[in-house]
């Protein structure tokens, strides 16, 4: 059985300025866009992803302007900053 985590904007804001120093500001918010009442849901395993790493890269060094919360996650696993597993991305309350 799987257990969602739940996690904050403002705690994906902060984990992302802590692991990814270079990208600077990250406004979460942004990425709910139009879920008002229901969270993101998604399971990230931190593996590779030969077609998101490219985009995330050209995120990171801003050449790209947005980036998906899957996208986002994925990498935090696999940077270690969250562990494998379903997350449901909500707004901060």
């Amino acid at each position: 059985m799987l257990t969602v985590k739940i996690l904050q904007t403002r705690e994906l804001e902060r984990l992302v300025r802590a692991t990814f120093p270079q990208k600077g500001c990250y406004a979460a918010e942004a990425d709910l866009r139009g879920r008002e009442s229901r969270p993101l849901v998604a399971f990230v395993h931190g593996g590779p992803d030969p077609y998101f790493d490219k985009h995330f890269d050209a995120w990171l060094s801003g050449a790209a302007r947005f980036i998906s919360a899957y996208e986002l996650l994925n990498r935090l696993c696999r940077a270690g900053a969250l562990p494998p597993g379903e997350y449901a991305l909500v707004r901060a309350g």
